[in-house]
């Protein structure tokens, strides 16, 4: 049987919402009060701030799409090193299917608030190097196997994220059909890459 959700967690969902849909300084506390229907004065007997509510919210979500991420490195252990390199591209570009928190994560990446934009950077380059630990151990079994070249590490990562970040603001700008060709197009482009400085040998 479904527990009802506490009002700290029904002013996580309704902030989360408003911060997705406005950015940080388009929600306020007021607003997202309202949407729990509780009076705005009682939101601080759970958060003493915006800025604190919308903090927890980041450090929830990198945490759940962390978890996601360290499944989909179990979860393809087995398949071969171009299969593992397509889904970990997938995992930053599927973006049709993006949870609430996802999109509200990217768009912090893209558009942080000013005066949490040096605290963020932080936060996201200790996320991404995580992120970068996953990529790099594909990378390296690839080598192994004589698709990569072991030496050019730094520039293949280098371009990975290139691509992937690139297609999330070409999310933003086309029209599903367009923006899917183009990935398709990208990820080719990326893999081609990847295996050319091993063929340049």
């Amino acid at each position: 049987m479904d527990t009802e959700p506490s009002t700290s967690e029904k002013i996580k969902l309704a902030a989360l919402m408003m911060f997705t849909e406005s950015g940080y300084e388009g929600a306020s506390m007021s607003e997202i009060a309202k949407a729990v229907g509780i009076k705005a004065p009682s939101i601080y007997a759970h958060y003493k701030s915006k800025e604190q509510l919308f903090l927890q919210l980041i450090y929830q979500v990198i945490a759940e799409e962390r978890k996601q991420f360290m499944e989909l490195l179990q979860s393809m252990e087995q398949e071969s090193i171009k299969q593992q390199v397509r889904r970990l591209f997938g995992f930053f570009t599927d973006l049709g299917h993006m949870t609430t928190g996802q999109a509200f994560l990217k768009r912090t990446i893209l558009v942080p608030p000013r005066h949490l934009r040096d605290q963020l950077r932080q936060d996201f380059l200790r996320y991404e190097h995580e992120l970068t630990e996953g990529i790099v151990a594909v990378l390296r079994k690839g080598a192994s196997a004589g698709m990569f070249n072991p030496l050019d590490e730094e520039r293949l990562i280098a371009a990975f994220y290139v691509c992937v970040d690139g297609m999330l603001v070409e999310n933003q700008l086309y029209e599903e059909e367009l923006f899917e060709k183009r990935k398709q197009m990208v990820w080719e482009s990326l893999w081609q890459l990847w295996t050319m400085t091993a063929r340049e040998d």
